[in-house]
This record gives C-alpha cells, sequence and structure tokens, in this order.
C-alpha cells in the first residue's frame, strides 16, 4: 500500500508542470544572488513609496506659497482657514534649531507659562512628602510606592510628573521607563522642586514644557482654531522667548533657524520671527 501512495503522488502533478517546477529550482539553485536583489529591491520599492495626502490637504496647501514666509497674523488666517475639519483642531508650532542634538552641551530644554491656555487638560502626578490633600484638591495625583511599581512594570497613565528631592532617588529606579517618555523631573524644566503645590499650580495656568528632539525640532501647542489671531501671536512670541533664552552656554550660531505653524489635519506655514513681539520671560 505505501508503494501504490507513492506513486499516486508522484502522477498527482502533470508532467508539464513538474519540468516547470523542476526548471525553477534549478533556477533557484544557480542564480541565488539575482534572487536576493530582487527581493531587496522590493523592499525599498514599498519602503520608499511617497505618501499620498488626500484631495483635501492638496488643495488647502496649493493655496500657500512655500517660498513666502509670513508674518504671524497672516500666517494665523491662513492655518485657520484651512482647519477645516468638524471638531477645534489644534494649532502647533514647529521650532527647528541649529544644535547638533547628540551633544549633551547642545540639549534644549525649558518651560513657559504661557498668557493663554491652550485648552488641553493634563494628568500629573506628584511625589512629595507632604500636602498631599491639597495636591488633589488641584487636581492632580499623589504619588506613592505602588505607583512606582506600576511605572517600573510600563504602566505610565500621566502627562506630567513633578516631584520633591527627597523622591529623586527612588524615581531614578524608573528613569528608564520616564525618560524616553520625556516624563523623568527634572530641575531645568522646573518638575523638581522643594514646592511642588506652586509648579503645580503653573501648569494649571499653562505652563509648558519645551524640549528639542532628536531631530533636533521641538514640537508644541500654541492654542486652538478657535482662538483669536493675537492670542495666537501673544503664545508662539513667549515661546520663541523662552527657546531662545534657553540657548546652551557658548553656543555662538543662530539658535532658532525656522518656525513653522500648522492644524492638526492642515499644511504648514513658515513665519517670520521679525513679526513676533518679544515678550519678557
Amino acid at each position: 500500500m505505501g508503494k501504490i501512495r507513492t506513486k499516486v503522488i508522484e502522477t498527482a502533478i502533470e508532467p508539464e508542470k513538474l519540468k516547470k517546477i523542476e526548471e525553477l529550482e534549478l533556477d533557484k539553485e544557480s542564480k541565488p544572488e539575482e534572487e536576493g536583489e530582487v527581493k531587496i529591491e522590493k523592499k525599498k520599492t514599498r519602503e520608499g513609496k511617497a505618501r499620498q495626502r488626500s484631495r483635501r490637504y492638496r488643495d488647502l496647501n496649493a493655496g500657500i506659497d512655500k517660498s513666502k514666509v509670513y508674518s504671524v497674523e497672516e500666517a494665523s488666517e491662513l492655518i485657520k482657514k484651512a482647519a477645516n475639519t468638524k471638531f477645534d483642531e489644534s494649532i502647533e508650532a514647529n521650532i527647528n534649531l541649529g544644535v547638533s542634538p547628540d551633544k549633551q552641551e547642545h540639549q534644549v530644554r525649558t518651560s513657559v507659562i504661557l498668557p493663554h491656555q491652550v485648552g488641553k487638560k493634563i494628568k500629573i502626578l506628584v511625589f512629595a512628602e507632604k500636602d498631599a490633600a491639597e495636591i488633589k484638591k488641584l487636581g492632580a495625583s499623589v504619588g506613592n510606592e505602588e505607583i512606582l511599581k506600576e511605572i517600573e512594570g510600563g504602566k505610565v497613565g500621566f502627562d506630567k510628573i513633578i516631584a520633591d528631592s527627597s523622591w529623586m532617588p527612588k524615581l531614578a529606579k524608573v528613569a528608564k521607563v520616564l525618560g524616553p517618555r520625556g516624563l523623568m523631573p527634572n530641575p531645568k524644566s522646573g518638575t523638581v522642586t522643594e514646592n511642588p503645590i506652586a509648579v503645580l499650580k503653573e501648569f494649571a495656568q499653562g505652563k509648558v514644557e519645551l524640549r528639542a528632539e532628536k531631530v533636533p525640532i521641538i514640537h508644541t501647542v500654541i492654542g486652538k482654531r478657535s482662538f483669536e489671531t493675537r492670542k495666537l501671536s501673544e503664545n508662539l512670541a513667549s515661546i520663541i522667548t523662552a527657546v531662545r533664552a534657553a540657548k546652551p552656554e557658548g553656543f555662538k550660531k543662530e539658535l532658532i533657524k525656522s518656525v513653522y505653524v500648522s492644524s492638526t489635519m492642515g499644511p504648514s506655514v513658515r513665519i517670520d520671527l521679525s513679526s513676533l513681539q518679544p515678550t519678557e520671560k
């Protein structure tokens, strides 16, 4: 019976098809490098495929002169017009810096209280030895050993973490979890403090952290589509002033190379920085 089954399997494929299969197998053995090259080429083609934008986006983008640098008033009007979705889109600023992000001394990190709150409510966690009742009253969560263990396990459900110095040795154990998320308390951003209540109130009043990414670019929200142009301009001016004040010591070049603003779902517009009224830090 075993021999009969073998014959059935062998003859189940038509002779012509069997011949083609054998030829393909021989071809693979004789040209392994070429086959590999073909596969790599296909992968490159897929990875290099151009991003397809919607007709809505292309139409909006066509109304913006990419070779032009707009005043903050002109840019705000263009961006607000482009934010034509059904929800109140956020207006974002992208600040391109001239620093080398791989150099530790070129790190740019600071904070600023915006003149006009952007309307985004954030979840704040505070690690402090006292004032637990006041922290809860201000809408924040109080950190403890149990939450610390959750963070160590990778569970982080907060947008901002504030701590006093007594908690920093314990938080150092979860720096690998919080660091990549930009949540590790830091004296430069004011999130390591002996007066966490005061810092908590500042964030409630519209304080935002500004931190350069590896690119290096600072991404931050300056308002909503519903904001008046004046409010967007004043928020952006405050951010630019704070970034310039955080210029690394010894850095001789111009810190800010360019600034673009855009809505959540719309194209970007380059800002003429000279059109911004400087603010006091």
